[in-house]
């Protein structure tokens, strides 16, 4: 069937489709999500002994969200409550609510905003700095952002940062709970004709001294550039940064995290392969400095393995580093359905024969199931299983038994319903 328009129609049509745009930047909503997860471990984070039991578990998290722009005003407040089932006793009032989100969002003019109350700070692929979606307790900051934004160049900066105190008080910023005292940021992002963008982040990050003989707060500046491309068919990313400036224990870093992957899309089939490299001391390294990468405050679960063995930097590998090599694969059936597999082979940057009991490179290989499965609109099912076949290195690094079958599996649910939508008339 042909169908004419004539001008009039187009123009209408143009007028209408301009109004639903203009419109849609402009709204007040109100949604939830409600996550429930049931877990079934067996050397999650570390491995099993022969004597060890399975442990299960099922926790929740559930948010309140509020979404508001109009005009020169974006805000966004997000309530959550986050629990494991059972985990309080019946007839006890606990408090249980916290403020994942509160901030505002003022438009300075066409180009410039400035944000600012508590956040969530996402940048690039959440290596450095990402909100942990994965843990039912995320990672959100309280922090001021000026950002610049120019959509016909395609570029854009955010420079800002955070300061934290435990209280409001009357005398001195003494700060004494386990987190960071001040926090800087730098990010830029250009993207280029043909899906090419290239981004660079520049964070300062002060941490109280945890030396008595020597106080003051300790900083480090971590720096680099990360190159992305993507097509339907191929996808690249590569980045590269370095670590300098003081630990909390008053040692010189210097230390580096290269990271490569590469990609192809095969019609529904997706093959990927891809390595991670973070420094770490060797038996040579001086007493009085550090070569261990850390990755601040990252959303690590997404790379290094779902098991979760290396989450913490340098603790999880008794500070040698870490390098990962990784083979992934993924198929998509439909646009409701996808599963996929995960190949680890874990090793130690360097060798460790500083101890009686040498420590060689290699650690193991992790292979990370899951399904993902979207039955209607607002829904979504995954599942997954993963297998962590350990050599006696991986032993001597995080404890427990290598000849030990090491397991970890995982059903998770997750409804996310929109309760009211308002959208604001022009």
């Amino acid at each position: 069937m042909n169908i004419k328009y004539n001008k009039a129609t187009l123009l209408i049509l143009f007028l209408l489709s301009s109004h639903i745009l203009l419109a849609q930047e402009n709204i007040f909503m109100v949604s939830g999500q409600y996550r429930v997860r049931g877990e079934l471990r067996h050397g999650f984070r570390t491995l099993a002994t022969d004597s060890s039991k399975a442990a299960f578990f099922i926790s929740q998290r559930a948010r309140l969200v509020f979404d508001y722009k109009k005009d020169k005003i974006t805000s966004k407040i997000s309530i959550q409550d986050s629990r494991t089932w059972g985990d309080e006793e019946q007839k006890k009032d606990l408090g249980g609510l916290q403020v994942n989100e509160l901030w505002i969002q003022l438009a300075l003019s066409k180009n410039y905003a400035l944000k600012m109350g508590r956040q969530e700070l996402i940048y690039d692929d959440q290596r450095l700095l990402g909100n942990l979606d994965w843990g039912n307790l995320t990672i959100s900051h309280d922090a001021l952002l000026l950002k610049y934004e120019n959509k016909d160049k395609h570029f854009q900066w955010h420079i800002g940062g955070a300061f934290n105190q435990s209280g409001e008080p009357l005398f001195g910023t003494k700060y004494t709970l386990k987190n960071y005292k001040a926090l800087g940021i730098a990010w830029l992002k250009k993207e280029f004709k043909g899906n090419h963008s290239v981004s660079g982040i520049a964070i300062l990050n002060a941490l109280n001294s945890a030396l008595a003989s020597s106080p003051a707060v300790k900083s480090s500046i971590t720096f680099g550039p990360l190159y992305n491309f993507q097509d339907n068919n191929w996808k690249f990313v590569l980045g590269a940064y370095y670590q300098t400036g003081k630990t909390e224990n008053n040692l010189d870093i210097s230390a580096v995290m290269l990271n490569a992957y590469a990609e192809k899309s095969i019609k529904k089939v997706s093959l990927g392969a891809g390595v991670d490299y973070l420094s770490g001391n060797t038996d040579h390294t001086k007493a009085t400095s550090s070569n261990n990468f850390s990755t601040l405050y990252p959303t690590n679960h997404k790379f290094y393995g779902s098991m979760d063995y290396f989450l913490s930097f340098p603790n999880d590998t008794r500070g040698r580093g870490l390098v990962d090599a990784y083979l992934r694969m993924k198929a998509k059936t439909s646009n409701r359905f996808s599963a996929g597999v995960d190949v680890h082979s874990f090793s130690l940057a360097n060798k460790d024969y500083s101890g009686m009991n040498q420590i060689k490179k290699g650690l193991g290989t992790e292979l990370d199931f899951l399904t993902d499965y979207i039955p209607f609109a607002d829904v979504n099912l995954q599942v997954g299983y993963s297998m962590m076949l350990a050599t006696g290195n991986m032993e001597a690094v995080k404890g427990g038994d290598s000849k030990t079958y090491n397991y970890w599996a995982f059903v998770m649910l997750k409804v996310s319903p929109v309760f009211f939508k308002h959208v604001f008339k022009n």
